[in-house]
């Protein structure tokens, strides 16, 4: 198309040089030393633009030539680059299926063709990590960090994730740790700190974090404040079991009210006031925490009082006014069952264990519970149903051992008779 376009263009100069020299010949002379050449003007307006022409298109193949090598170079890298983002993709959703082991060839494929590798070998490392092929997942990490700029973080998370994995929770919190100095506000940097501060159980550390993973959108308002209450009620039990009082004291008195009335709080709180004797500030701060948020849990606390062996009755017709608003709580019923039982209520306690016994899916702990009642009060077949259901409460939680191999057995054979 080009070509004709051209060579239209030279018809239509030549048609005008005839139409312009139509009415007389004319001619052109042109002498170069001892040579003439004379010729009409049509001819040589004709000769003018072949000679254009002519020119015209050598330039081009010539043009053509000489950019052969870049462009076929560019038609090359075109190739890789549509074949690594092809491989990108098919590597990518092997590993969100689950094929490790075919998703790490193809990103470290990938990595070959790419020109700026670096995802390829990270993604590489991670199926390889999920395929426990921790050698290949090192070397491909290696690679990774090789090709990103020295801030990138890329590396270093999935690199201390694999660590936390792996229960090195040492090795991971100084990649962290020296990874915050330099990116403070990385939002994945802030998720993996409060996975880790969590497994070590330094609770001071994610008190610290939790507002700026707030403040940077990792966690909303809500959950923010639900760790909040666990990490200071897991710090003050901590505290309270190493007889550090100052530091729960500290916790307790910077806590919200909010927070106060959470019984995760509260329970660390009465313990740490009894085991300083303070057992009358226990109590209230015991009727005050129930008063604005009823927690079952919390009413087991009324029996490590100190005034609760010496006056179970009393302590029994105090708590029984809790029970128009919270007839059904286990927790409740159980306590009021061994208040009873203390007091030598024999008819009032079975009531209440009867009660309790006959909820369904019950803690394990609220069972066991019935089952030391029940036996006080000589009833071992009913302590004998709550400790199995006890069990199936817990199952998935206690390890199951193999049964003993018959005397005589051997491995990979059978006893003989």
């Amino acid at each position: 198309m080009r070509s004709l376009i051209k060579i239209l263009i030279v018809l239509g100069v030549a048609a005008a040089v005839v139409t312009l020299v139509g009415e007389g010949p004319g001619y052109v002379l042109v002498q170069v030393g001892e040579y003439t050449l004379e010729t009409t003007a049509a001819l040589a307006g004709v000769a003018l633009a072949l000679f254009l022409f002519f020119g015209w298109e050598i330039w081009g193949l010539l043009s053509t030539a000489l950019h052969a090598p870049s462009r076929f170079r560019e038609a090359r890298l075109q190739r890789r680059r549509r074949r690594s983002l092809a491989l990108l993709e098919e590597g990518t959703l092997a590993l969100e299926r689950g094929e490790s082991e075919r998703a790490r060839k193809l990103l470290a494929r990938g990595g070959r063709y790419a020109d700026r590798p670096a995802a390829f070998f990270i993604g590489a490392a991670r199926a390889a990590h999920q395929a426990g092929e921790e050698a290949a997942a090192e070397e491909y990490l290696g690679k990774a960090q090789n090709e990103v700029l020295a801030d990138d973080p890329a590396a270093t998370l999935l690199r201390a994730e694999m660590e936390m994995e792996a229960g090195r929770a040492e090795h991971a919190l100084a990649l962290l740790s020296d990874l915050e100095k330099k990116d403070p506000d990385n939002r994945q940097l802030l998720r993996r700190l409060l996975t880790l501060y969590r497994q070590v159980e330094d609770w001071d550390a994610l008190m610290r974090l939790l507002p700026r993973a707030r403040k940077a959108g990792v966690l909303s308002e809500s959950e923010a404040a639900e760790q909040m209450r666990e990490a200071r009620a897991q710090r003050m039990e901590q505290a309270r079991l190493a007889g550090d009082g100052g530091t729960v004291e500290r916790l307790w008195k910077e806590a919200s009210r909010d927070e106060r009335a959470d019984s995760r709080l509260m329970a660390p709180w009465i313990r740490y006031l009894l085991s300083e004797n303070r057992g009358q500030e226990a109590e209230r701060a015991l009727e005050q925490g129930l008063k604005r948020h009823w927690r079952g849990e919390l009413v087991d606390l009324y029996l490590a009082l100190p005034q609760a062996p010496g006056s179970a009755q009393e302590l029994l017709q105090r708590l029984e006014r809790w029970l128009p608003d919270h007839s059904r709580d286990p927790h409740l019923l159980t306590v009021l069952a061994q208040l009873a039982i203390a007091a030598r209520l024999w008819g009032k306690a079975d009531r209440y264990l009867e009660d309790v016994a006959a909820q369904e899916n019950l803690p394990a702990e609220i069972l066991l519970r019935l089952a030391h009642l029940f036996q006080e009060r000589q009833k071992p077949d009913q302590a004998l149903a709550c400790c199995r259901r006890s069990l199936t409460a817990l199952e998935g939680r206690v390890p199951v051992l193999a049964p003993p191999e018959a005397d005589g057995q051997k491995e990979g054979g059978s006893a003989q008779p």
